[in-house]
């Protein structure tokens, strides 16, 4: 290999790896939460999606003790420890589960009542289309996803 390859190599994994790590989910909101202005009322964290631990551990390493309260909602498997003092939930992806749906109401109970003071930080990562379901209007749990998985079984993509 010619040197000047090597070196276009060289330069082709240095733009690759930043631009991977400019896209993790950690960095994006360590970068959109850096200049956070200071929540008057109450700060409730809700994250849901597969990547919801991340992006509420680079939330918690940023605001810290500002969360007063806070619940992750991430797929069974991805949850890696506590975070100071959110409720870590675990919960069906692709198809929601019984799980998804309690993780759910725990985070509407959370956010329930709060004042026009309070912010709710809400991180939304990919599956959280599974991971924050409330079924209403007569569709149950059930029918979700039954659905769901007739949706996989033939092919149909996220969009």
């Amino acid at each position: 290999m010619h040197m000047e390859d090597q070196k276009i190599r060289e330069d082709a994994r240095k733009i690759m790896d930043a631009a991977l790590h400019a896209a993790l989910p950690d960095t994006a909101v360590e970068k959109a939460l850096a200049e956070m202005p200071d929540a008057s009322g109450r700060l409730i964290l809700v994250a849901a999606g597969k990547a919801a631990w991340q992006m509420a551990a680079a939330a918690y390493r940023i605001l810290g003790e500002r969360i007063d309260d806070g619940i992750v909602i991430t797929k069974h498997g991805h949850a890696m420890g506590a975070i100071g003092n959110l409720t870590i939930r675990e919960a069906g992806h692709p198809v929601p589960d019984a799980d998804s749906y309690n993780a759910t109401e725990a985070a509407l109970t959370m956010t329930a009542g709060l004042k026009e003071t309070d912010t709710v930080l809400f991180l939304l990562s990919g599956g959280g289309s599974a991971l924050f379901e409330c079924p209403y209007a007569g569709v149950t749990l059930s029918d979700i996803a039954d659905i769901t998985r007739q949706l996989l079984a033939c092919g149909a993509d996220i969009s």
